[in-house]
């Protein structure tokens, strides 16, 4: 399972930058073989930074930066220089990575959030009503406010563009942006607009007529669905030729596939299904005898099979002797949140889930078929498992089944969802590691007081009881706050573990 999804989250750690527009990859956080834990590998040199020093996933490393979340839930941040000794004097309750302006957004636990530089000063505390900001990308970052709308603010962490827009995505690869604005005619379909830097708008996407594929632009061009076509959008909002259409020599050479990289080459399957890389003109870049290949950057590839994968130059030479089953290093648009959240509200969206016969709108013996709606269409994925789970804003709901959700026999080719698996147990969960100490007790007592209102009547080890026999019990523990919801018999209670100072 590991080694086939390297090559996946080697890609999403590229696959924000066009050819031209990549962010440089030096350093790439590696599992080595026999190892759990974590190191840093130097990608040019091929050489090992520091040698299983985490225990938890490190982040990307960007411009020498990266945090790793320590067992507690709280991060540190670290620079390649010296990766052992955190950069941070305290730990922060929630961070983004670094960017390639040197900068990044974290709150430490019941404070306001941040932009920091590498030495982890404060360049500026944002106001207490951004609950939400987003890592760096062009030097804006996306903000969301306490009335759920989003904006930008710039390196210095002054707003640019003010909490206006339903959704919004950050400034990839060009200096627009895909924003939803609110709805004034509540029409049930949404409509995109694309904005500059300034927060004008360029043009608007129909969303009637287009659908979207990925809110940002490639190449100077944005992909978007019209029918069963993929068409190109200029920065005017004019249809224009797709600027990947070169693929017509590979085509016809005769592999059994070929899919393109993120650097405008293209990935070959020869007929002995060994993999290689060639450009537009089928000129070989890297001979076709490895069983895997992916990007990392324009002159170094990561190749292996299921056992170990290694990194090779642009022309097929290794690059070190180092080998890895497991690499990382993406952030995406990873959000901060401030350190302190309003617990009357938590506490209310939460009791607003919960009935005397049901959490979440689901009771004890709803069946699968029921839920399809949560299910999406990927049954592989549900074999052996028994459970799903749904987030709501701050609140994941998941629901555990008396069975599998889905089974696969033997002669099948294909999984299948088990319809008439039954829900035995419902849990609401809130991860409450980035607020300030006590945050999970004050949440849980003002539940606690309320839970007559909902047709619960406590009884031992904090547990309550509905008339229908229905058990609800809550607690917390490492931060994590749980409302765990049963029949009699699954019926156990919640320890109530407050973390440590």
């Amino acid at each position: 399972m590991r080694a086939a999804a390297v090559l996946c989250i080697v890609a999403t750690m590229v696959a924000c930058g066009s050819k031209n527009d990549t962010a440089q990859i030096n350093y790439m956080p590696v599992q080595l073989q026999g190892s759990n834990k974590w190191s840093i590998l130097d990608v040019n040199t091929g050489k090992l930074v520091v040698k299983d020093a985490y225990t938890q996933t490190p982040s990307a490393v960007v411009n020498d930066m990266y945090y790793v979340m320590n067992d507690d839930g709280t991060f540190n941040y670290y620079n390649v220089n010296n990766p052992k000794i955190p950069v941070n004097k305290e730990v922060y309750g929630s961070v983004t990575g670094f960017s390639e302006d040197g900068l990044a957004v974290a709150s430490k636990r019941g404070e306001a959030l941040c932009v920091i530089d590498k030495n982890c000063e404060v360049v500026k505390e944002l106001p207490k009503e951004v609950n939400q900001c987003s890592m760096f990308s062009r030097g804006m970052a996306m903000y969301q406010n306490d009335m759920g709308m989003w904006g930008y603010i710039n390196t210095k962490g002054d707003t640019v563009i003010s909490a206006r827009y339903n959704v919004a995505n950050p400034f990839v690869n060009e200096d627009l942006a895909i924003v939803v604005e609110p709805d004034l005619d509540n029409d049930s379909t949404a409509s995109y607009s694309v904005i500059n830097m300034k927060g004008e708008v360029q043009f608007n996407v129909d969303a009637k007529e287009f659908g979207m594929i990925q809110p940002s632009f490639i190449d100077g061009v944005l992909p978007l669905m019209k029918g069963d076509s993929i068409v190109c959008l200029n920065k005017k909002g004019e249809e224009v030729p797709s600027p990947n259409e070169n693929y017509k020599v590979v085509e016809k050479a005769g592999y059994k596939s070929f899919a393109r990289s993120v650097t405008g080459n293209f990935f070959v399957l020869n007929k002995d299904n060994k993999m290689g890389v060639v450009d537009p003109d089928n000129k070989v870049l890297v001979p076709a005898k490895f069983d895997r290949i992916s990007d990392l950057r324009a002159d170094r590839y990561i190749v292996g099979n299921d056992s170990a994968y290694s990194i090779i130059d642009d022309k097929g030479a290794p690059v070190g002797t180092v080998k890895f089953v497991h690499v990382h290093g993406t952030d995406g648009v990873t959000l901060a949140n401030r350190g302190f959240t309003d617990t009357d509200l938590v506490a209310m969206s939460m009791l607003s889930m919960i009935g005397d016969d049901h959490v979440a709108g689901v009771t004890i013996g709803t069946d699968l078929m029921t839920m399809n709606g949560a299910l999406g269409d990927d049954a592989e994925a549900g074999v052996g498992q028994d459970g799903i789970s749904m987030q709501q804003g701050p609140i994941r709901c998941s629901y555990t089944f008396d069975g599998p959700i889905a089974t696969k026999a033997a002669t099948d080719s294909a999984a299948s969802f088990n319809y008439n698996a039954k829900v035995k147990m419902v849990n609401l969960s809130v991860d409450l590691r980035h607020c300030g100490f006590g945050t999970e007790e004050t949440i849980v007592n003002t539940m606690m007081g309320a839970m007559g209102r909902c047709g619960f009547v406590m009884e031992d080890n904090n547990m309550f009881v509905s008339e229908g026999g229905n058990v609800l019990s809550m607690g917390y523990s490492q931060g994590i706050l749980q409302v765990v919801f049963s029949g009699r018999a699954d019926a156990k209670p919640v320890p109530r573990e407050p973390r440590k100072k």
